[in-house]
């Protein structure tokens, strides 16, 4: 899924407030530093998505069998190939 950048910054917003409701958590950089910290990881995260999503479409494309997008069997490849490339990438990222 892809969101806007208003909404990573919203979403930001409402995470640094459950932060600050939270006397369990405490911060020493400035709420802006910590909402920017907060939009360059689900950035990042939703760029990984797209890079994992463009890896499983090819994967599926070069099946010999065509598999039409929207059937059964296209969804159940695709969440299978997804899964897999996403467990490849967390070894490889710290």
């Amino acid at each position: 899924m892809k969101l806007s950048r208003e909404k990573v910054l919203h979403i930001s917003h409402l995470i640094l407030g459950h932060l600050d409701k939270d006397d369990g958590v405490e911060y020493w950089d400035e709420p802006q530093e910590i909402r920017q910290t907060i939009v360059k990881i689900i950035m990042d995260e939703m760029r990984n998505d797209e890079a994992i999503d463009v890896l499983v479409r090819r994967k599926l494309e070069s099946q010999k069998k065509g598999i039409v997008e929207g059937s059964d069997e296209w969804d159940v490849l695709y969440r299978k190939y997804y899964e897999e490339e996403v467990a490849r990438h967390r070894k490889v990222m710290p």
